[in-house]
């Protein structure tokens, strides 16, 4: 008995820590505002690949692994091209079109409906062959699934976005779609009208890097209003020898920082938290932000 006991443990654990993982929104308040919630999220989350180490690449997750891991923030760099949007970073391309992205938040969402997904959507290097303009192609793809997305200006509360895909526009629109987010600057500490973002990104070194962080992020928890989502992006690179970005160079040591910061962080707003190279270990270290110490 006692061995059977044992394997059923071994069995049952991990699938109810991966469970919580894919969940995890489902132990928040249908009233509480999104711009009060904090959010692991992922910069540039379709890149994956790279010519050249360290120029491009800023996830080792998929997409999958990253919704699995909690992951609810999604950077998403769509190239416009013939009237399709696929993925690149910087000149890049990532082998990776945004219907599959859709895809595979969409089915994420079936089968996780107590989760929103908050996608950022930024148009990326050079526009070619095209008909129509970027934000009717984009139209296009919603049009194909229209009630899984919430296009209002408003920043929601969770109960109007829970099974949706929650527009963030990083691109100009003639008309209301999203949640407008073109007054952007990446000087650090940069307050619009429905956003505070934090995006420095080329830097001399990590030590400039995690000083702005903690800035950002010391501002967001004092901050009571949830009139803007706070945007603490910790990515960022420093110019190598030949002039080309190297990622690692602040990744590598940010994420540790991160990491050691998140272990006694006070468990107020900090808003949502990008990284580079998210791992499950510091996606939950994010997300747990949201509960009692000892939750």
């Amino acid at each position: 008995m006692k061995l059977l006991l044992t394997a059923l443990f071994i069995l049952i654990v991990p699938n109810v820590g991966h469970a919580l993982q894919s969940d995890w929104m489902s132990k928040i308040p249908d009233k509480t505002s999104l711009a009060a919630i904090n959010i692991p999220g992922t910069h540039n989350s379709g890149a994956t690949r790279e010519p050249i180490l360290g120029t491009a690449k800023c996830q080792s997750m998929s997409l999958q692994e990253q919704l699995e891991s909690g992951t609810r923030f999604f950077d998403i760099r769509c190239r416009h091209s013939k009237d399709q949007f696929a993925i690149y970073h910087g000149l890049v391309s990532q082998n990776l079109n945004f219907t599959q992205v859709l895809k595979t938040f969409q089915t994420h969402l079936q089968n996780h409906p107590s989760e929103t997904i908050v996608v950022s959507i930024k148009q990326e290097y050079k526009p070619r062959q095209n008909s129509q303009s970027f934000t009717q192609t984009l139209r296009n793809y919603i049009d194909q699934s229209r009630s899984t997305w919430y296009l209002e200006e408003s920043i929601p509360s969770l109960a109007n976005v829970r099974g949706k895909i929650v527009l963030l526009r990083r691109f100009a629109s003639q008309e209301p779609l999203g949640i407008p987010a073109i007054d952007w600057e990446s000087n650090g500490f940069h307050k619009a009208k429905n956003i505070f973002v934090q995006d420095r990104y080329s830097l001399p070194d990590a030590d400039t890097k995690w000083k702005t962080i903690e800035h950002a992020f010391l501002f967001s928890t004092k901050e009571k209003s949830d009139l803007r989502i706070h945007l603490h992006y910790t990515s960022g690179y420093v110019n190598n020898n030949y002039g080309l970005p190297n990622i690692r160079s602040i990744s590598d040591s940010i994420n540790q920082q991160l990491t050691d910061y998140l272990r006694t962080a006070s468990h107020n707003r900090h808003g949502f938290i990008i990284v580079d190279f998210m791992t499950p270990e510091l996606a939950k270290s994010i997300y747990q932000l949201n509960f009692p110490i000892d939750d």
